[in-house]
């Protein structure tokens, strides 16, 4: 069986890739909505059981419990980590206004693309490699978390202890909006200033005030210079809150900021930056929180080759596989900073994520459904008998900036 042949096999699954995607679309789970989570994980845990994959559940506390299913392989080859996430941003009562629908190669419903696509297309892949090619070629690990959308604070440790098992990751989420795979990502940081200075009545003594308000604006100026646009750094000041009369010297603020950092050398730079700022007013007092909550997903060595790998298997039916590095965050941050060859984006193509026009291109997605089939198939990414993985001297960067 070659690749092409395995290829054509997952195409012809399109009406059952569709049915199952209807499926965990309808119900809907927006991230802390405990009861959709619940009644999600007990279809999809039924859905991957009928597919004999061992299941188990990992609960954790205020979101939805994580859902964790092992799939054995032919030989003691390369383990793979396919990693997903099940919770989306649209409330209960979105499908009512954008409901799941087909329209020729488009199939539209919220969290679609993001990422429930990316869901049906491990299983599918996994349907076809055992229908056509006896099975993956080493383990496979299914990890679904329940809180990606709002920084995976809770299943992070178990995404880092199941990445740390295996030998590389595929990361389900959506591609580019062209296509492109990601072979990076930047890492996201939250900043969060508290002044404290001293209240006065603005017009009869505002000498004997300490503006809270006044050291805020200083401080977003001065934090806002940290942007590096050359580095693909950026800084931005968001969210700024101070004062509840105007006739009153405000003396508490609170300024938010959010950074997209595309290395650690960066994330170093800025964050001591940030967390080194002095109040220009010596009466003012700062608090600063936050920090690096996903480390930038950078173009390693072992995601490189990953990614040529990608790209030999879409050659064999004439797909120019792209890359990109974007300034998103997703669960592959993690894993690719502990080291773990990273290869992200490998779910659906399609568009408007986060939108009401949330919407899967199923011709595209297919190929990525075929593309993870493929890597899955052997050490080399492809059926036995097929020759996809190109010499290290032919990997080169292959990425271009959005």
């Amino acid at each position: 069986m070659t690749i092409p042949d395995l290829h054509r096999a997952i195409v012809d699954r399109r009406t059952e890739f569709l049915d199952l995607l209807g499926e965990l679309v309808r119900i809907e789970t927006p991230t802390g909505d405990l009861a959709g989570a619940e009644r999600f994980v007990v279809h999809l845990r039924a859905v991957l059981e009928g597919d004999a994959w061992a299941v188990e559940t990992d609960e954790r506390e205020g979101v939805g419990a994580l859902l964790v299913a092992r799939m054995a392989g032919r030989t003691d080859s390369e383990s793979t980590l396919l990693l997903a996430h099940y919770d989306t941003v649209h409330d209960v009562g979105t499908l009512e206004r954008s409901p799941w629908r087909v329209e020729g190669d488009v199939a539209y419903g919220p969290g679609a693309l993001d990422m429930k696509a990316g869901i049906a297309a491990a299983i599918v892949a996994l349907r076809a490699l055992h229908a056509v090619g006896g099975g993956p070629a080493g383990r496979v690990t299914l990890l679904v978390t329940s809180d990606e959308e709002t920084g995976s604070h809770a299943s992070r440790e178990r995404i880092e202890r199941e990445a740390g098992e295996h030998d590389r990751v595929l990361v389900l989420e959506p591609s580019r909006d062209d296509g492109a795979l990601k072979l990076g990502r930047k890492g996201v940081a939250d900043f969060h200033l508290t002044f404290e200075g001293r209240a006065a009545h603005a017009g009869l003594a505002p000498e004997t005030g300490a503006s809270a308000l006044v050291e805020l604006a200083r401080a977003a100026l001065t934090i806002a210079d940290l942007g590096d646009a050359a580095a693909g750094t950026t800084v931005n000041p968001t969210v700024a809150r101070s004062g509840q009369a105007t006739n009153v010297i405000p003396d508490h603020a609170r300024l938010s900021v959010d950074v997209r950092l595309p290395t650690m050398v960066e994330a170093e730079r800025v964050e001591g930056a940030i967390r080194g700022y002095v109040p220009h007013d010596p009466e003012i007092r700062v608090r600063i929180d936050g920090g690096v909550n996903r480390p930038p997903m950078e173009a390693t060595v072992g995601n490189r080759r990953l990614l040529a790998r990608a790209q030999a298997i879409g050659a064999t039916w004439g797909w120019s596989v792209e890359s990109a590095v974007v300034g998103g965050g997703s669960d592959g941050n993690f894993t690719s900073a502990l080291g773990v060859a990273t290869l992200d984006g490998v779910g659906a193509v399609g568009g408007g994520a986060h939108t009401l026009g949330e919407h899967v291109r199923v011709g595209e997605t297919l190929d990525r459904v075929a593309l993870v089939a493929n890597l899955l198939a052997s050490d080399t990414g492809a059926v036995a008998g097929d020759d996809a993985h190109p010499p290290a001297a032919a990997v080169s960067d292959g990425a271009r900036q959005p």
